[in-house]
């Protein structure tokens, strides 16, 4: 995988995906794409391929549950008044749904973002001494 191969630190490539899990999962629906592709093409000391894994990890399946609870975290924070901005009830559900929503998945979102850039992290340098072990054993298997 280029991931794995890349000249770029651990840091840099957990942090690019940390990028991606956020914009991921993160409410942006049909923009999430574009916002990543957007940061890549502006910070080109961003991982391109750590950012677009994050984006297929956190795909429509797997975000469905987060957005769920998230919503629940929201209404359970309670930290928005109902507002009544409409004439139609229905719109100002909408809108304090959307808002409850919102404050949820901050909630769920930020440290999803921050646990991803420590277990990429991990898992890097886990990578990378096991091809370093495995290096060192042909190096010492052609010297033989």
């Amino acid at each position: 995988m280029n991931i794995l191969k890349s000249n770029k630190s651990d840091h840099t490539i957990a942090w690019s995906y940390s990028l991606g899990t956020f914009i991921a999962v993160f409410p942006t629906p049909g923009f999430s794409t574009f916002i990543g592709l957007g940061l890549i093409a502006i910070f080109r000391q961003i991982n391109k391929m750590a950012v677009l894994l994050a984006m297929v990890v956190w795909n429509a399946v797997t975000v469905v549950p987060v957005y769920w609870f998230s919503f629940k975290i929201g209404q359970n924070l309670a930290l928005t008044d109902e507002t009544t901005l409409f004439r139609f009830e229905w719109a100002n559900n909408l809108l304090q749904y959307f808002k409850d929503f919102i404050v949820g998945n901050l909630f769920i979102t930020i440290p999803i973002s921050i646990l991803s850039y420590f277990i990429a992290k991990a898992l890097l340098k886990k990578s990378r001494i096991a091809r370093e072990k495995r290096s060192n054993a042909k190096l010492k298997a052609v010297d033989k």
